[in-house]
């Protein structure tokens, strides 16, 4: 795995693991319900800047993965409500460099 590719799946991990505390945070507090736009705001208040889309696809991904569940209210107006959040995905497993500078 380049070094590149080292640090996107490390990204995606720092994303998945916002978007699960949000989503748990919101399950916590009885606010099931959010918009893509409110969950990327979250994500980017704990991580910091994101790609706009990134927060979306990771959160597709994790529901295929199965790491949490949510319904689509209205795919036009991007509306979910989270059903359920599991433990967030393992870190990635780190790569040792060959040749360390």
């Amino acid at each position: 795995m380049s070094q590149q590719e080292s640090e996107l799946v490390r990204v995606r991990h720092r994303i998945g693991i916002a978007i699960c505390d949000a989503l748990a945070t919101r399950l916590a507090l009885h606010r099931p319900e959010f918009f893509a736009e409110e969950l990327r705001r979250e994500v980017a208040a704990r991580i910091g800047t994101a790609a706009p889309g990134s927060a979306d696809r990771i959160l597709r991904d994790l529901r295929q993965r199965g790491v949490l569940d949510y319904v689509v209210l209205s795919r036009r107006r991007s509306h979910y409500r989270v059903v359920r959040v599991g433990p967030p995905p393992p870190a990635p497993p780190r790569q040792l460099e060959l040749y360390p500078t």
